[in-house]
């Protein structure tokens, strides 16, 4: 709400309410920069005006306003209507309102109601900052998609391989151990860029979010055990290779679905095993390490390695900017439904309607 809707009343309530809470701010907060204080109390005489309750104390505020949200567990007076990010300055105006009055809640609430608030308040806050964050990265992503290709990020991945052929080649000759990073940051890079194959005349990219960072390596010609990990799943026997998904962010929604399986490119099960054989690694745990090699890559780890791999790109780029670059290059309007339901589930995403891939391989459940 804006000063211009409140009424002559309401507008006098106003400057007064936001004059009295500057001097209690000022007086209670000396900490505090200027500019906090004035934003504070213009904040908490918006919550005031809005909610009728004129001409009250800091105190009465206070205690007011907190018997609303104890009693209704939500934070509807504080908030309004307003912005994430008015609404994150009207959640600390109050926290700074009620601080002071910690022991007059438990008095005239309950003994536990200051800590129960506190907690409450805690909570709401985060889903706030957790909102505009995700509003940001929206933007940012939004940003990323109008200046970048998927030809650009493949430019990239493409420069990598160059580098790839001459490790391989000079490992080959020499035996000297390449670096483990590079080698990584190449296999990651082509997982998100070259992980295709052809089907019903069109190239299909498995492009998934970060379903690969704990993944096993399953080098066998059975199945890999139904254990909720992912797993690499390299079978010489019929030389159909899957990447194995139990795990994933949009498992929860597909509760029926208990195995999912992607196609494994060549090329790539080829890194993987070039990458294995040279450092030995072992198939009892995650096939990537972190930079250390101590343990898999953490999730801000692979966020920021993917950041890393296509910065000659942009920056900020992540799994789902790739992702969406990716979908908007693709011309939806020259694709039938089974084509449609195909290329959405080698983009997992979720979506029941999925049609039925070539011999019943690419979506197998067991």
């Amino acid at each position: 709400m804006k000063i211009k809707n409140f009424t002559s009343v309401e507008k006098a309530h106003f400057r007064k309410s936001a004059g009295d809470y500057l001097e209690f701010y000022k007086e209670v907060t000396s900490t505090l920069s200027s500019y906090s204080h004035a934003m504070y109390s213009r904040a908490l005489s918006y919550i005031a005006v809005e909610n009728g309750l004129y001409n009250l104390t800091p105190k009465e505020l206070a205690v007011a306003l907190s018997k609303d949200i104890l009693t209704n567990t939500d934070f509807k007076k504080i908030l309004g209507n307003d912005s994430d990010a008015n609404q994150n300055i009207r959640l600390a105006a109050f926290r700074n309102l009620v601080d002071p009055f910690r022991e007059d809640l438990k008095t005239e609430i309950s003994s536990v109601s200051y800590e129960t608030l506190l907690k409450m308040l805690l909570k709401k806050k985060g889903r706030v900052r957790k909102s505009m964050n995700d509003a940001k990265e929206s933007k940012t992503s939004e940003q990323l998609l109008q200046k970048r290709s998927w030809r650009d990020l493949q430019k990239v991945v493409k420069e990598m391989n160059k580098n790839y052929n001459k490790i391989v080649n000079t490992f080959l000759k020499t035996n000297e151990i390449p670096d483990y990073v590079t080698l990584r940051n190449i296999l990651v890079g082509n997982l998100y860029m070259f992980n295709a194959h052809e089907h019903d005349g069109q190239i299909v990219h498995v492009l998934l979010r970060n379903e690969y960072r704990t993944a096993y390596v399953w080098i066998k010609d059975t199945p890999p055990p139904s254990d909720r990990n992912n797993y690499f799943w390299i079978n010489f026997e019929t030389n159909k290779h899957w990447f194995v998904v139990q795990k994933s962010k949009t498992q929860t929604s597909q509760s029926h679905v208990s195995r999912r399986m992607f196609t494994l490119a060549q090329n790539v099960v080829n890194m993987i095993i070039f990458i294995k054989q040279t450092f030995n690694e072992s198939c009892e745990k995650p096939f990537f390490k972190n930079n250390r090699r101590d343990a898999p890559p953490h999730n801000t780890e692979w966020i920021r390695l993917v950041g890393k791999i296509f910065e000659d790109a942009g920056q900020n780029i992540n799994c789902s900017v790739i992702r969406q670059i990716y979908q908007n290059e693709i011309d939806w309007s020259k694709l039938n439904q089974d084509q449609i339901d195909y290329v959405a589930r080698n983009l997992d995403t979720g979506l029941k309607n999925c049609g039925t891939p070539p011999d019943n391989q690419a979506l197998l459940v067991f």
